[in-house]
């Protein structure tokens, strides 16, 4: 489901933790133009061929895509030019107990250490290049490295898990990966949802930032 117009969205630096609030303009045949966040410290970050990470929610539901920005547009509004992606490419994240925060971890999976896009204490969401070589319903294993909420140390946790879900996105020889884990230790499992929380309050206070 693509966005509509005036839909509020949220980008974010294709691999990294900083995101901001933008709004969808317009949508055009190949392009989508989303309004420039109001923040001086995005200056520099936002130029042609950045790879972004969008999020939005529609009927109660979560959708996420990845997109590159291909130019700006002058309006009343500066606007960001974005390629816009195939229906197919939009991924609806499930809305379940186990929440999922966007999250860069270092990630060891299959002995390759990649990066997560999102995390939560049932799976994760990882990118890697399309050389690595992963199948749907493979069982893997992998060392995750979690942050500590106190000391913020990171922590290797490992864990078995099952692909679930692959996306090629083959204009940038990348993957996204899907796992969910089928057996992580219990008290590793309360350090993810420890995390989840910590990152979800960070979160929620950078919006109420943004809204002043």
């Amino acid at each position: 489901m693509y966005p509509k117009i005036n839909q509020n969205i949220t980008i974010q630096l294709f691999n990294q933790d900083l995101l901001w609030k933008s709004m969808v303009a317009e949508i055009g045949d190949e392009e989508l133009f989303i309004s420039f966040p109001m923040d001086h410290t995005i200056n520099g970050l936002l130029q042609n061929g950045t790879i972004l990470q969008v999020s939005y929610t529609a009927n109660e539901s979560k959708y996420t895509f990845t997109s590159e920005i291909i130019g700006r547009k002058i309006e009343t509004i500066p606007l960001l030019r974005l390629k816009k992606p195939l229906e197919t490419q939009i991924a609806k994240i499930q809305q379940r107990e186990n929440f999922r925060v966007n999250a860069n971890l270092r990630l060891i999976l299959q002995e390759r250490e990649v990066r997560t896009l999102n995390i939560s204490a049932g799976g994760l969401l990882c990118s890697c290049h399309m050389d690595l070589p992963l199948v749907e319903r493979e069982e893997v294993s992998g060392t995750i490295f979690v942050p500590n909420v106190t000391n913020n140390e990171a922590s290797p946790l490992s864990f078995k898990g099952e692909i679930t879900r692959i996306h090629l996105i083959k204009e940038l020889d990348r993957q996204n990966v899907a796992v969910k884990f089928i057996r992580l230790d219990p008290q590793d499992q309360k350090k993810i949802v420890q995390f989840c929380f910590e990152k979800q309050r960070q979160l929620r206070m950078k919006e109420r930032g943004l809204r002043r």
